[in-house]
C-alpha cells in the first residue's frame, strides 16, 4: 500500500470513536477512457463538471494516480483483485465469447467486503469475461446490470464488422440481445437510476456499489437532456452527463443520511483514446493516451471523498494507484486479505 493511502487510514482511525462506528459504505465510480485532464478540477475546458469538482472540494485529489495497464480488461482486473494484471493472466481487452476471464482462484473486492456482510452491486461495464462463469455474480456481486464488454464491440464497429450483437445483461440473463444506438443513449441514465435504487434499498446495511460507466469510450452516446449542451461537442456532452450521474449518486447518499458514512472513489480505467480525435478526451500536460504506458495512458484522475475522515480540499502528490484500493478497503473494514497474492 502506498504511503498516501496509508495516510488516509491513519486519519480515519484517529477520528473520534471510529472503532465503534458502523462499517462504511463504499461507492467506486469507474469511468471508461477518461483522461487526466477530462475533469474540471484537473484542467478540463469546454464543459463543466461541478459535481465531480465538489467531490474534490470535500475530499482529496490524487495527482499521481496510476492503473496497471492502459487498456480495459487489464486495468479492471487489477482494480478488483489488487494484483497486477500480468499476475492474474489478463492482458489487453477481452473480446466477446472469450475463453479467458477472471479466475475463480482470485478474490475480488466484492468478495472481500462480503466477509463483513456488505451488499454488492456492479452497474455498468464488466469486461472480465462474458461467459457465465466469469460474470459478476460468480465473483462476489449480488447484482449486475450492464454491458459485458466495451460498447464498441458490436456490428457497428468502424473497422471490424465481425463482432456479434452487443448484449445487455441483468444478473446472468441477457435481457437485450441486440443493443442499438438508441439503447446506448440511455446507458448512463439507466446505470445511474439503478445505482440510486441500490443505495435506497440497502441504506440500512453496509454496501459496495461499483458504478462502471461505459462512456466516454467510443462510440459516444448521450441522452437528449445533455445533447448539444457544451462547447466541446459530443464528448463534452457525454462528460456533463457523467457529472450529472455523480450528482445523482451523491444526492441519494445525502437524502438517505449516508454521506458521512460513505467513502466515494472516482477514477478512470486508463487515459483517453486519442486516435478518435475530437471524440476523445485529453491527458494534458501528459504524453500520449490509452494503449500506451506513457503517463497519459496510465496516469488517471482520482478523487476520494469521505466527510469527517478525509480532509477537505487536500491534494496527494505521492504515487498511488487502483491496485491499492482493495487492500485499503480491506484494512478499513477489518477484512482479511486473500493469501494468494504472489
Amino acid at each position: 500500500m502506498t504511503r498516501c493511502l496509508a495516510a488516509i487510514l491513519v486519519f480515519c482511525f484517529a477520528s473520534s470513536g471510529f472503532a465503534s462506528e458502523k462499517l462504511p459504505n463504499v461507492v467506486l465510480i469507474f469511468i471508461d477512457d477518461m483522461g487526466y485532464a477530462d475533469v474540471g478540477c484537473f484542467g478540463a475546458e469546454g464543459y463543466q463538471t461541478p459535481n465531480i469538482d465538489k467531490l474534490a472540494e470535500k475530499g482529496r485529489r490524487f495527482t499521481q494516480f496510476y492503473v496497471s495497464q492502459a487498456v480495459c480488461s487489464a486495468s479492471r482486473v487489477s482494480l478488483l483483485t489488487g494484483c497486477y494484471n500480468v499476475r492474474v493472466g489478463i492482458m489487453g481487452a477481452l473480446g466477446p465469447n472469450s475463453n479467458i476471464g477472471i479466475s475463480d482462484e482470485e478474490t475480488t473486492l466484492a468478495e472481500i467486503v462480503k466477509q463483513k456482510g456488505y451488499a454488492t452491486a456492479i452497474l455498468g461495464k464488466w469486461h472480465l469475461g462474458d461467459r457465465e462463469k466469469f460474470l459478476p455474480q460468480k465473483h462476489g456481486f449480488d447484482e449486475y446490470y450492464g454491458l459485458p464488454y466495451s460498447n464498441d464491440m458490436w456490428p457497428f464497429h468502424p473497422t471490424s464488422k465481425s463482432y456479434p450483437p452487443l448484449p445487455l445483461i441483468e444478473g446472468s440473463t441477457v435481457i437485450n440481445e441486440n443493443v442499438t444506438p438508441e439503447d446506448q443513449t440511455r446507458l448512463t441514465t439507466d446505470y445511474t437510476t439503478k445505482s440510486v435504487s441500490f443505495i435506497e434499498r440497502h441504506k440500512n446495511q453496509p454496501f459496495f456499489l461499483y458504478l462502471a460507466h461505459s462512456m466516454p469510450h467510443v462510440p459516444l452516446y448521450v441522452s437528449d437532456k445533455f445533447k448539444g449542451k457544451t462547447e466541446r461537442g459530443l464528448f463534452g456532452d457525454v462528460i456533463e452527463e457523467i457529472d450529472w450521474s455523480v450528482g445523482q449518486v451523491m444526492e441519494a447518499l445525502e437524502e438517505n443520511g449516508l454521506t458521512e458514512n460513505t467513502l466515494v472513489i472516482f477514477t478512470s480505467d486508463n487515459g483517453p483514446w486519442l486516435s478518435y480525435g475530437d471524440q476523445a478526451g485529453s491527458a494534458k500536460p501528459l504524453r500520449e493516451g490509452k494503449g500506451t504506458m506513457w503517463e497519459g495512458g496510465c496516469r488517471v484522475p482520482c478523487i476520494m471523498s469521505w466527510p469527517g475522515h478525509i480532509p477537505e480540499g487536500t491534494v496527494c502528490s505521492e504515487l498511488a494507484g487502483t491496485i491499492d484500493i482493495l487492500p485499503t478497503i480491506a484494512h478499513l473494514i477489518g477484512a482479511d486479505l486473500p493469501e494468494k497474492k504472489i
